[in-house]
Order: C-alpha cells, then structure tokens, then sequence
C-alpha cells in the first residue's frame, strides 16, 4: 500500500500573505497493540497471551534502560534515546544541580533499513481532503444562510459535510458561532442541534 498524503497551508505569522504549503501524510486510523498482536499471531504458533507478554515485557524492559540514560536499539525499528534540557539558561556548568535539569523527551531515530524501506514506498496524493479548507467568516456566514433558507437547524455532522469541514472544525465552528449569537442550541449540550437566531 502506498503512503497517502495532503497540502497543508503554512502558518503566516509575519502576515506576508504568502501561501506556501507543506505535505503531510494522511493518517487512516491508528494501529492498535490489540490489532498488532492479531497480526502477529497469523502464521505463528505463538499464542496471544505470549505476544501480550513479550510487548509488555518490551515496554518494561524500555522503560527500565531508559531511566538508566541508556540507549536502547532495537534491530529492524531503530534507537531510542532520552532527551534532556535546562530549566533555565546555563552560564556556569560548575554551579549547576541536578535540579536544575528536566526531562525533556524521548528521541526516535528509524533503523537505517526501515529507513530504506520507507524511502522505496510509493507516495500519492489522497483522494480526500482530511483537513479543512480555510473559510473567511464572510464565506461562512454566506454558506449558513444558503443553508438554513433550505433547512431549519444544523448538526455538527451537517456543518462537517456541507462545509467540507474536520469533525474538531465543525464543532468549534458551531461553538464559536453559537457564543456570537448567530446560531442557538435548541438541544442538549451532549447532542446540540443548532437554529439560526433570528
């Protein structure tokens, strides 16, 4: 399968109004440990309950050599690593604690040979937007009111598809529009259904 991907607008906080774009993969969905260790069962005479074991044993075993500022490779994944920073800026070494250092993350670096297998994977554009085109208030506002000469109320999902908005857009949208006055919700707040105040 090839990887899938999509333009993202860049940020433009010197407000240039340049539109410049990067790529981003398309993510469909989430492989979970449960999803996983099916996987790994097919073709194995190993059970569940040991696949289980080994990963959780994996993660502890992780854990453990980490917190003992180890490197920890893993062939045919890559190498993890623990990442530190200053609280605050250092000017002499020689009076600095241990205090005074945090935890900072945990870096990945991809084995060279999944690197290389990745880099042989083909790339293609989606065939869907999984992110939402930018849309001025005015824009918003004008497709609301086609809308609703249609229709009585809105739903997130209904926003989301009219629109061709994201699900989290959709819904800050609505509530963004609803604490401006232009929309009420004449339903729960668990399940808001939205009228055009009028």
């Amino acid at each position: 399968m090839a990887i899938h991907y999509e333009f993202y607008r860049n940020p433009d906080p010197k407000g240039t109004g340049e539109r410049r774009y990067h790529a981003r993969v398309v993510n469909y969905g989430q492989v979970s440990t449960e999803h996983l260790v099916r996987e790994m069962m097919k073709g194995s005479s190993v059970s569940k309950g040991e696949i289980q074991g080994m990963l959780m044993t994996l993660a502890d075993k992780l854990k453990e050599y980490l917190g003992e500022g180890r490197r920890v490779t893993i062939d045919g994944i890559g190498t993890f690593q623990v990442n530190l920073r200053c609280k605050e800026d250092v000017t002499d070494p020689d009076k600095a604690q241990a205090r005074d250092i945090e935890f900072k993350s945990i870096s990945f670096r991809a084995d060279k040979g999944l690197r290389k297998e990745m880099k042989q994977k083909q790339i293609l554009r989606s065939c869907f937007k999984p992110h939402s085109m930018p849309m001025t208030d005015e824009e918003m506002k004008a497709k609301l009111e086609e809308y609703f000469a249609k229709e009585e109320v809105i739903t997130r999902k209904g926003l989301q598809i009219y629109c061709n908005l994201t699900k989290s857009t959709a819904t800050r949208t609505l509530k963004r529009l609803a604490e401006q006055g232009i929309l009420r919700n004449v339903s729960t707040d668990r399940n808001p259904v939205y009228m055009l105040n009028k």
